[in-house]
């Protein structure tokens, strides 16, 4: 089995290096990641013009690129343009931090494996909640043992994983949730109008993230999370709000009868 690794949060990160280290006892490695941080760059894809990149050493990896690009260019550029090999496999992390909820629209490391998922490559996203532990191996060791799992499906191509994974040590994890549902967080940011150099700035200031939502529901991926489980979802392209369709019926029928 080949697998490419990426992140958000740079090539030198301990969270990509130990994810590579854990996969190499069932893979070949392969890593494209960006060259320093690119938290919240979403699906930021670059289609013109031209990127950087550079050859380098990680450890377990049989070959490594940093590239000048955001997360989803790392897997677009891994799989069309510097790897030579067949990957069976994309793994994005592991992040500092969770992915959960409204976090999974600005999430570099959610669009990296959305990016894989685009061209039919199995894909997870993986990720640790911030703690004090930095629990890095258990999460990979998660991420490892779900992934074989996930392989052996048919239908493996037809979705992507979003993993989150407790900073617990492992006897306090209490198993791994199913979430079919997302929330909403409040990230509590501030911003101060200001000069520097002469010059005008918006200064933005710390986040403060809280969940909004019902805590005791272990379907939504951040309860979940916050109740010690791992959260597993399943993720693909469709966005549509069904529930508001008939609204939209309304607004067409309306606006038909009025032209």
């Amino acid at each position: 089995m080949k697998v490419l690794i990426t992140n958000d949060d740079g090539i030198d990160f301990k969270g990509l290096r130990i994810l590579a280290q854990v996969f190499s006892e069932i893979a070949d490695v392969y890593v494209v990641a960006p060259e320093g941080e690119r938290s919240s760059h979403s699906h930021h894809l670059t289609i013109k013009g031209k990127i950087r990149y550079e050859e380098r050493e990680v450890p377990y990896a049989k070959k490594a690129y940093a590239l000048w690009g955001t997360p989803a260019d790392c897997v677009h550029m891994g799989l069309h343009a510097l790897l030579n090999e067949e990957i069976d496999l994309v793994l994005s992390g592991i992040n500092r931090g969770a992915n959960i909820s409204t976090d999974i629209i600005y999430s570099g490391t959610i669009s990296a494996a959305r990016e894989a998922y685009i061209y039919h490559v199995p894909a997870l996203a993986l990720s640790l909640n911030r703690g004090d532990r930095e629990n890095y191996e258990l999460a990979a060791r998660y991420g490892k043992a779900i992934a074989k799992e996930y392989l052996e499906q048919d239908k493996c191509r037809d979705y992507f994983l979003n993993v989150n994974v407790p900073d617990l040590d492992e006897k306090d994890i209490k198993g791994i949730m199913v979430c079919d549902k997302v929330g909403q967080m409040d990230y509590g940011d501030s911003y101060t109008l200001g000069k520097e150099d002469d010059k005008d700035y918006i200064f933005i200031g710390q986040s403060n993230v809280r969940f909004l939502g019902d805590t005791s529901d272990l379907r939504i991926d951040a309860s979940a999370l916050e109740n010690g489980y791992v959260s597993l979802s399943a993720m693909g392209n469709d966005q549509f709000s069904y529930d508001h369709f008939d609204l939209l019926d309304e607004i067409a029928g309306k606006i038909d009868k009025s032209l």
